[in-house]
C-alpha cells in the first residue's frame, strides 16, 4: 500500500498523493509487513492504525528515509527586538497624533454645540401636528362607535356618543329610531376632515356620512349622504358630540 513519508498515513492503491499534505506517495515494502494483533489483517511500516479494526499500532520505521523530517523553520520569523533608540523615536509621533485626535474631537464638539439650537428648533416644528393627529384619532373612534350603533341598531351605544347637553337630543333620538324602524342599515362609511382644536376641551371637525339603506316599504335601496360640522367636548366619559350643524346650514 502507498503511504506518506511525512504524515505516516497509509492510503489506498488508487491514491497517488497524500490526502492530508499532498506529498507524492511511496510504495511500502512488503518485507516489513506484519499482521494486526487483533484481527490479523496485514499492516505495513509507517501505519499507525489497523485499516480493518482501527487498533493503534506501534510504528516501526524500516529505513532512515522514513524518519521524521526535522521541524521546518517558521515561514515568518519573529521580528528581532529593535534598539531602544528606535522605540524612543516613535514616542513623539504618537504624542503628536494623540494631540491631533483630541483637537479634532474638541472642534467637532464645538461645531455640534453651535448648531444644536437651530436643529432643535427645526425638530420642534413637526410636533405641532402631533396633537392634531391625536384629536383626529379621537374623532375616528367616535365615528366608528356611531357606525357600529347604526349597523346593530343599538340606541344606547348611539346615545353614548352625544353629550347630555346636546340641543334637542330627544328629538334627534326619535328620528334615529324612526329611521331604523323603516329601513335596514346595510353599510355605513364616513370621511373626516378639518380637525381643529378650539380649546383644551373642545375640538371641531367636518364629517361626511354615507349610509346605504334598504326600504321595507318599496323594497329598494337608497343612499343617504350628508355632511356635518361637529363640535366635540371632553367630559368625564371622554370625548362626545356637543353640537353639530349641517354643512349647508341647519341642525342635524
Amino acid at each position: 500500500m502507498p503511504y506518506c513519508n511525512q504524515c505516516q498515513i497509509v492510503h489506498g492503491e488508487n491514491h497517488r498523493f497524500c490526502q492530508r499534505c499532498g506529498q507524492i506517495l511511496k510504495g511500502t515494502k512488503t518485507n516489513g509487513a506484519r499482521p494486526c494483533a487483533r484481527c490479523g489483517v496485514i499492516t505495513f511500516p509507517g501505519q499507525k492504525f489497523c485499516t480493518e479494526c482501527g487498533l493503534p499500532l506501534r510504528v516501526a520505521r524500516v529505513t532512515q528515509e522514513e524518519e521524521e523530517a526535522p521541524s521546518r523553520p517558521p515561514l515568518f520569523y519573529p521580528r528581532k527586538s529593535e534598539p531602544g533608540a528606535r522605540h524612543s523615536s516613535r514616542r513623539p509621533l504618537r504624542a503628536i497624533f494623540s494631540l491631533l485626535g483630541i483637537v479634532l474631537v474638541a472642534l467637532a464638539g464645538i461645531y455640534i454645540w453651535r448648531h444644536l439650537p437651530s436643529r432643535a428648533l427645526t425638530e420642534r416644528v413637526p410636533t405641532t401636528a402631533a396633537p392634531q393627529e391625536e384629536m383626529k384619532r379621537e374623532v375616528e373612534k367616535l365615528a366608528e362607535k356611531i357606525r357600529a350603533a347604526h349597523l346593530n341598531k343599538d340606541i344606547n351605544k348611539w346615545l353614548s356618543c352625544y353629550n347630555s347637553a346636546y340641543p334637542n337630543l330627544g328629538r334627534l333620538e326619535n328620528s334615529i329610531l324612526e329611521l331604523w324602524k323603516n329601513y335596514d342599515v346595510k353599510e355605513v362609511s364616513y370621511r373626516i376632515s378639518n380637525v381643529q382644536r378650539q380649546s383644551d376641551k373642545q375640538v371641531s371637525a367636518s364629517i361626511v356620512w354615507n349610509i346605504q339603506l334598504y326600504d321595507h316599504r318599496t323594497h329598494d335601496y337608497t343612499l343617504d349622504r350628508s355632511g356635518y360640522k361637529i363640535i366635540l367636548e371632553q367630559g368625564e366619559g371622554g370625548w362626545k358630540i356637543r353640537d353639530s350643524q349641517l354643512e349647508g346650514g341647519g341642525s342635524s
